[in-house]
């Protein structure tokens, strides 16, 4: 449970501390006051990712040098962000690695956004993938580092391909299917076992069948063949075209692809059951995790939001935001910690 929060310099908090002493967390405020801000922050310390950009400058104050977050659970995490790169420090203690930071916290963020799970571009699905499996399996996050290093050095050889560099280009290409094999497995591991914590929340839910699926971008069976087959295409365009980095996964509903089938509706449903699904993968993994619901009770109907407090009963910390306090459940405004922004 995190019992305490402090922001300098981020986003448009030049200082703002909070102190938490419930389970239930409820920011209200009009838009534009900074309450997304709050849960990216707690998301960001957690993950060292924000859920809304990838450019550090945007996370810092106008004109300010630096962003800085700090927040008490268990134990005492703060990230520090810069326009060039990001420092973690767990009980004072300086990590040099953000892959060594990432997971101090587990959240699971609940937010509009989400419907880019299904609308949006590949890279938004498998950054979904290595973030989530990167909380779960720091072993994971080991190996697509080492992927991208060797994926790297690969591009950098077909950038300049002669006859000379064909040993190396073996090699490099040999190391990356070692590492793909590795990824592949856990990746593809990952969405068999969310699938199965999906068809218990669907049916909780009463909706769809929702199902995930790997699709990668070679042949698994043949996977030393399909680099060869791409060979001269990578040559002729001085890059690596298959890999784990150009996989993806299909999101269907009822057997059909959401995104060219399904109702707004139904894909924000699906997206719905996906991160509860997760919720209970990180149970299942005894994982406690902080709940961070960015306002959702505006954009779903009844029978939704009902399921959604079964699950907040049953998590540690949830943290919500609203601009009305009438969107909110009775239920849950009489134990809540209402804070006005």
């Amino acid at each position: 449970m995190i019992d305490f929060l402090k922001l300098n310099n981020f986003r448009k908090f030049q200082e703002i501390q909070f102190k938490f002493n419930r389970p239930l967390i409820i920011f209200v405020g009009p838009n534009a006051t900074g309450k997304t801000s709050v849960l990216e922050a707690i998301y960001l310390i957690a993950t060292t990712k924000s859920h809304r950009t990838s450019e550090l400058e945007a996370l810092i104050y106008e004109n300010e040098p630096f962003a800085k977050i700090e927040l008490q659970c268990i134990k005492n995490l703060k990230l520090i962000l810069t326009k060039t790169g990001k420092q973690g420090f767990v009980n004072e203690a300086y990590f040099s690695k953000t892959s060594e930071f990432i997971g101090e916290v587990s959240v699971v963020m609940v937010s509009p956004s989400d419907i880019d799970l299904i609308l949006g571009t590949k890279s938004i699905r498998r950054r979904f993938l290595d973030l989530e499996l990167s909380l779960l399996d720091k072993s994971y996050l080991r190996s697509v580092m080492v992927y991208k290093k060797i994926l790297k050095e690969r591009n950098e050889i077909l950038k300049i391909y002669t006859k000379d560099q064909e040993i190396i280009l073996n090699v490099l290409t040999n190391q990356l299917i070692e590492q793909l094999h590795i990824i592949f497995k856990k990746r593809t591991d990952f969405l068999d076992t969310l699938n199965l914590k999906l068809s218990a929340v669907c049916k909780n839910l009463n909706c769809e069948e929702i199902k995930l699926t790997y699709i990668p971008s070679y042949d698994i069976q043949n996977v030393e063949e399909s680099y060869h087959s791409k060979l001269k295409y990578d040559i002729l365009t001085k890059t690596t075209n298959i890999g784990i980095h150009r996989d993806d996964f299909s999101i269907k509903i009822n057997e059909l692809f959401a995104k060219d089938y399904a109702s707004e509706g139904q894909m924000r449903n699906a997206v719905l059951a996906i991160k509860l699904a997760l919720l209970d993968l990180y149970k299942m993994k005894n994982k406690d995790s902080i709940l961070l619901l960015d306002d959702v009770f505006s954009s779903i109907d009844q029978k939704r939001i009902n399921h959604i407090l079964e699950y907040i009963k049953n998590e540690p910390q949830t943290f919500i935001t609203t601009t009305s306090i009438f969107n909110i459940p009775d239920v849950l405004l009489k134990d809540a910690q209402i804070i006005k922004l």
